[in-house]
Formats: C-alpha cells, structure tokens, sequence
C-alpha cells in the first residue's frame, strides 16, 4: 500500500524535479528553439509549485510558526521575484545571450529559494505542524497539482496537458497562473 506523502515530500520532489530541469537546461546542446522549449515546460513547472506552496504551504507557515508570516512573505516576495524573470524570459526576439543571462539568472536564484525552504523552512514545519496535518496538506498539494499535470500519465494519451491547452510565448506565466487558480480558461 502507498504511504501517504506530506506536504514537504510532495514540495521536496518538486525540487528534485526542477534541478533535473535545471541541468538538462545546463548541459542542453541541440539550439536554442530546444533550449527555448525546455524553459517553457520549466516556468509551467516552476509555476504549478508556486501555486501549490501559496495555496497549502504559506498558510499553513502563518498559522502555525512562530514568525510565520514574515517567513510567508519573504518566500513570496521571493516567487513575485523568481516570476519577474520568467515574464522577462518571455519576451519575442529576444537575443540568445540575454536569454543565457537570465536563465542562469532564475535558476541561481529557484536553487536559492528551494535550499532556503528545505534547510530553514521544512525543518520548522516538523517541529511545529503535526503529521497528520502535513499529510492532508500534501495531499490536497499532490490532488491540485494532478489536475494541471503538465506530462501524460502511463496510458493517459486522450488527458489534454497543460503546455498543449498554454500556448507558449507572451503571457504564458500569466495564464498557467490564472489556469492553475481556476480564474480562467486556458487558450489553446
């Protein structure tokens, strides 16, 4: 039987999962279109697990820490920050080498972000938020997620994805976020 995941397990594969990302962007050879493509499926990526830390792990630091609010804005002034320089990585035309700079630049500051929340941030969650909680928590992270899955499931080929109903280009971290929310259709 599966165990249940809590909400760090959930939020700790995520991370796992974005430094994957983070070094097939690294070592990627093959043009910058593919280069291009991948850090589109990485902002939906990037954006699903904003959604589901301010939906479930945000709150859950305000209540229950001590301090929990201003943990809660930091991190958040850090997502506004981190998706400030996805909106910048959308622009048209814009040159291979600026592009380079500023994917360095999100991912050096995503891999900041994710340590900070696993060495400081999860640490205080388990001192302070019971298991069962943690284990609700993850749960309704793993359930939100699941339904803006982002690659198909073994045997799901009739599921639509989120990056087939996101057209990619200007305004994609706009609409996965309002997708993600519930505020609004997708445009295919």
């Amino acid at each position: 039987m599966n165990r249940p995941k809590d909400l760090i397990t959930v939020l700790t594969e995520d991370h796992r999962e974005l430094r994957q990302l983070f070094t097939e962007l690294e070592v990627l050879s093959g043009g910058e279109n593919l280069r291009r493509m991948l850090t589109d499926q990485l902002i939906i990526e990037m954006v699903r697990h904003s959604v589901a830390e301010e939906a479930y792990l945000y709150p859950v630091c305000r209540a229950c820490l001590p301090d929990g609010g201003w943990i809660s804005e930091e991190a958040h002034a850090d997502h506004l920050r981190i998706e400030k320089i996805m909106k910048q990585l959308e622009v048209p035309g814009l040159p291979d080498d600026h592009f380079s700079f500023l994917l360095d630049w999100l991912i050096s500051d995503t891999r900041r972000h994710m340590s900070d929340e696993e060495d400081r941030l999860f640490p205080l969650l388990v001192k302070n938020v019971s298991e069962a909680e943690l284990v609700v928590l993850g749960e309704k992270a793993k359930r939100a997620k699941s339904l803006a899955a982002t690659r198909s499931p073994p045997g799901g080929k009739d599921k639509p994805l989120l990056h087939t109903l996101l057209a990619s280009g200007a305004g994609l971290v706009e609409r996965a976020r309002a997708y993600l929310c519930g505020q609004g259709k997708a445009y295919p």
